[in-house]
C-alpha cells in the first residue's frame, strides 16, 4: 500500500508542476483533478472570513494545505482549521476540523472516501458544503471508520463549528451560491 500511495503521490507531484488551477488529489487508488468553479471558491472564502470573524487565528484557517495520513493518501481540504502551534508537515493530528466543498453532482469522494479517512484517523469535525443540494453535512463523534452524529442544514442556517480547543464558528450559510 505505502507504493502504491508513494507512486500516486509521485504523479500528483509531476501533474501539479505543469497544470495549474486544479485541485490534484489521491481518492482511493485514483488521481483526481477537479477545476475550482467560483462557487467553490467564493464559498471557502466564506468558511474563512467566518473562522477570522470568531477570533480563530489566521495561522490556524488554511486553505487546500497538504495533511498526512500513515498508509493512506494525503489530503488537502478545501478549508481546515488546525490546532495552535501546529508546524509544517501537517498531519491529521493537526486537525480540528475539515471542511470540504462538493465539486460535482453524486460526488463519492467528499461523502464516502473522505468520511471513512477522517473518522477513522479521528479528525473531530468534517463538514460537507454541497452547492448542488444547497446543504451542509456536519460530521462529528468519530468512531471507526465513521461519524456517530451527522446534522443537516440548509443554505441560510448558521452551521455552528464546536472545535475540541474550545472555540466555536459559526458558519453562515446565507451568502452561499447554488450550483447545478
Amino acid at each position: 500500500m505505502a507504493v502504491q500511495i508513494d507512486s500516486l503521490q509521485n504523479a500528483i507531484d509531476r501533474i501539479a508542476s505543469v497544470i495549474k488551477g486544479f485541485k490534484i488529489e489521491a481518492v482511493g487508488d485514483r488521481i483526481i483533478m477537479t477545476p475550482q468553479s467560483s462557487v467553490q471558491s467564493l464559498t471557502i472564502f466564506d468558511v474563512r472570513d467566518a473562522a477570522l470573524a470568531a477570533g480563530v487565528d489566521r495561522e490556524r484557517v488554511l486553505s487546500d494545505v497538504e495533511f498526512t495520513f500513515p498508509g493512506e493518501p494525503k489530503r488537502c481540504p478545501d478549508v481546515s482549521v488546525i490546532e495552535g502551534g501546529a508546524t509544517d508537515p501537517l498531519s491529521y493530528e493537526d486537525l480540528l476540523a475539515a471542511v470540504e466543498i462538493v465539486s460535482s453532482k453524486n460526488d463519492k469522494n467528499d461523502y464516502a472516501i473522505k468520511v471513512q479517512q477522517y473518522a477513522h484517523f479521528g479528525v473531530p469535525l468534517y463538514l460537507i458544503i454541497d452547492p448542488f443540494r444547497g446543504e451542509c453535512d456536519l460530521l462529528t463523534r468519530p468512531e471507526g471508520d465513521t461519524y456517530a452524529s451527522r446534522e443537516l442544514y440548509k443554505y441560510g442556517d448558521t452551521v455552528p463549528l464546536r472545535l475540541t480547543d474550545g472555540s466555536s464558528v459559526d458558519i453562515p450559510t446565507h451568502t452561499f451560491k447554488r450550483r447545478t
